[in-house]
């Protein structure tokens, strides 16, 4: 009896354990061998595509003012950068943006820097030497599930990767399954549903390591918080556990 009291106790003490195999990124049976290896995934120049919203900044150089213009007189959308979500222009469903002096502007499938080239060739016939300026202000990524701080957050550069999003979720929570993480990404009017583990070295190179702008990271629980064993009172079973190994001896003392 003894015994079998002393194994149930046993098993619900280690069930209340996390072990570090369920926390750890990145795991590798060769512990240190691994360190210093390269993993090539070059980062593609993110494209600009339908409902994107763009800020565009442009100054000039003039014989009367030779400093570079910052009070917004040729700045496009008449404002500074306070508050680039105010002034940003959205692309439309055809692929263009409608700036002031150069009307419809079509930008889609291209990068900022080829924007921002192909507008400031056109603007060299209202402005001397004009300089131009185009950045995406409305990229972001939507982290839920089991994270510290679950919520859509913005990121002003180009590319961002799984951890960085991750990080700024606040991590993921003991209990996430860090095995099965949940990518969705919309693409073209369809949505992709896709796990990545990111406890293999492999997410280095993965499709899914670098995403895109709307993508969406969902951590999902691991089997035994669905269970609420992390919920389990361990500190009351112990107790009664206890108690009853010390009636047992008793009653047998007798």
């Amino acid at each position: 009896m003894w015994k079998i009291s002393v194994s149930v106790l046993m098993l619900v003490v280690f069930s209340g354990c996390m072990t570090n195999k369920r926390v750890a990124y990145i795991q590798d049976e060769s512990k240190r061998k691994d360190l210093g290896n390269e993993f090539v995934n070059e980062q593609n120049r993110a494209l600009i595509q339908t409902f994107d919203e763009l800020y565009v900044n442009v100054s000039s150089f003039s014989e009367e003012n030779p400093d570079m213009l910052s009070s917004g007189e040729v700045r496009m959308g008449g404002r500074n950068s306070t508050d680039y979500s105010l002034i940003s222009y959205q692309v439309d469903e055809g692929g263009n943006i409608d700036l002031p002096l150069l009307g419809k502007t079509h930008v889609a499938g291209k990068t900022v820097d080829e924007v921002a080239e192909e507008i400031q060739e056109e603007l060299k016939s209202y402005f001397y030497s004009p300089s131009v300026k185009v950045s995406f202000v409305n990229k972001n990524v939507t982290v839920v599930g089991l994270v510290a701080n679950p919520g859509r957050y913005f990121y002003s550069g180009e590319n961002i990767n799984i951890f960085q999003a991750l990080g700024l979720a606040g991590d993921i929570e003991e209990y996430g399954n860090r095995e099965e993480v949940v990518i969705i990404r919309e693409k073209n009017g369809r949505i992709m549903k896709n796990k990545v583990d990111l406890t293999d070295k492999s997410i280095f190179i993965s499709d899914y390591y670098y995403l895109d702008s709307g993508d969406v990271i969902y951590v999902e629980p691991l089997n035994r918080r669905v269970w609420g064993i992390d919920q389990v009172p361990f500190s009351l079973i112990l107790s009664a556990a206890t108690t009853s190994l010390l009636i047992f001896d008793y009653i047998k003392g007798d």
